[in-house]
């Protein structure tokens, strides 16, 4: 599946740096979503001991945003195409801020579950305004270096996160949920440096609506979503286990500090930074696909390793491992997407990569739960590690077939 060739006409001026900085700022707000609390779990888990199915409960306290996001993501795309992008912005940092921090002050469990439920319509929001404003103003090469760093600022975004997440969770576990509050700066800024592009897209609608031309003619790229999707659901649904299980893993090594837990579950997202910054790089010389097969190799190898570890090193070499196979892999996903998309429907495609991405996410308490039993919290990592392992080499396969006629690929 080769990418089209873009118009010269539709490359844009690249946009000020401060712009560049709200953007990526909105993309670093979605890896708060969950990850925040994950330091807070083992906290979490005893003060609601006396709940039935409380083990299960806890790790779906941490993704329960991702399934709000599966049943908004496509609203809040469909409407980024439409309506006011500023107007969604502001809706969608209340939500955050209000669901996010609804930890602080929970006194039950079903309370915490349903700030959590809006958190996750907050992120549907900001997640998919910051891929469709980065597929809107980076184009081409650009915009596959766009994708990287955006995906760096999310690994990045991912380390402050954690670590202020685990220092506030040695205080009390619900300290963690006072980090979701950065939203409404980081909110102010993106409505300030986007307003000139939001008044320009405004403008666009405005003449299409004019010359009648509101209602797009152009298909749908849904046979290059239901590939994509596809993999990004599977990536998310195994990749997920490890924030979800592993501070419970890492009590079974005999690790209990909660800062270090947060600590080490930082690596994973400091390793991915090289890659995700390189992305734009490696894009010279290798295709999409190749891509996706080394990163699911890469991951699924990480976790290999975490499950053979005795002790901290050991998972802090996995997740190195399964950091550096995650870096290039997220921008992977919404570079070769958008490069099929319209103009017109870039909204709806980043709420349906959105969709998929957090399906995957909620997915993964489910999918480990059943292997924890069956497996134990080590041989779940071997079996998820295995899997992708598989997956990544079954893919690779499909490359070398695809490139027989050809040395290059699209």
């Amino acid at each position: 599946m080769s990418q089209p060739p873009i118009p010269a006409a539709a490359i844009a001026p690249m946009p000020r740096p401060m712009v560049t900085v709200a953007v990526l700022l909105l993309a670093a707000m979605t890896i708060m979503a969950n990850a925040t609390i994950a330091s807070s779990l083992p906290g979490m888990k005893a003060h609601f001991a006396d709940v039935a199915g409380i083990d299960t409960l806890t790790g779906l306290i941490l993704t329960l945003p991702s399934l709000t996001i599966v049943f908004t993501a496509g609203l809040a795309g469909w409407l980024a195409d439409r309506v006011d992008r500023q107007k969604l912005l502001v809706a969608a940092a209340l939500l955050y801020a209000i669901g996010g921090s609804s930890g602080l002050w929970a006194e039950t469990l079903p309370q915490l579950l349903f700030g959590r439920a809006v958190l996750g319509a907050g992120v549907a929001g900001t997640m998919t305004l910051a891929m469709a404003w980065g597929a809107d103003l980076w184009q081409g090469p650009a915009r596959a270096r766009m994708m990287g760093i955006q995906g760096a600022a999310m690994s990045f975004g991912g380390i402050v996160v954690m670590l202020l997440g685990g220092a506030l969770a040695t205080l009390h576990w619900r300290g963690a949920f006072s980090v979701y509050l950065l939203v409404l700066p980081i909110a102010a800024l993106g409505l300030v440096m986007l307003a000139p592009h939001a008044r320009q897209l405004r403008a666009t609608r405005a003449t299409a609506r004019a010359e009648g031309r509101a209602k797009t003619t152009e298909a749908f790229p849904w046979a290059i979503f239901a590939f994509v999707g596809s993999l990004a659901f599977v990536f998310m649904a195994i990749f997920y286990v490890m924030p979800t299980r592993m501070p419970f893993l890492l009590e079974q090594l005999g690790v209990s500090n909660t800062f270090l837990i947060g600590a080490i579950m930082a690596t994973l997202t400091l390793a991915s930074m090289p890659g995700a910054l390189s992305y734009g790089w490696l894009r010279r010389f290798v295709g999409p696909m190749t891509i996706f097969a080394a990163s699911f190799a890469l991951m699924g190898l990480g976790m290999v390793v975490i499950s053979q570890a005795g002790g901290v090193a050991g998972v802090v070499i996995g997740t190195l491992i399964a950091g550096a196979g995650m870096g290039p892999s997220m921008p992977n996903y919404t570079t070769y997407f958008m490069g099929h998309v319209p103009a017109s429907q870039r909204g709806r495609a980043s709420g349906l990569l959105t969709t998929a991405f957090f399906a995957g996410q909620f997915a993964a308490p489910l999918v480990a739960a059943p292997l924890v039993v069956a497996f134990g919290l080590q041989g779940t990592f071997e079996a998820l590690g295995l899997a992708q392992i598989v997956l990544g080499a079954g893919l690779g396969v499909a490359v070398l077939n695809r490139r027989r006629p050809t040395a290059a690929e699209a």
